[in-house]
């Protein structure tokens, strides 16, 4: 499994043959603006993963972004 960070706020964890999941974080407005692990991959504790990274990321805990959608 591979943790990697980039400089705009994005958190990817993969393993040898796909996204396992990933993350974006806005570090100005202290959000997490999105979160999505792979249907095949969840419940195994890749989302915790992927929120303390983003966390980490940041500096500090994040608060969730307005949804986008209203559904």
């Amino acid at each position: 499994m591979r943790i990697n960070t980039d400089n705009n706020g994005t958190i990817i964890v993969s393993n040898d043959n796909t996204t396992v999941g990933y993350a974006t974080v806005d570090v100005a407005k202290n959000e997490l603006t999105y979160l999505f692990v792979n249907p095949l991959f969840r419940r195994q504790g890749y989302g915790t993963l992927l929120l303390t990274q983003a966390e980490k990321a940041a500096g500090s805990l994040l608060k969730p972004a307005e949804p986008i959608s209203p559904l």
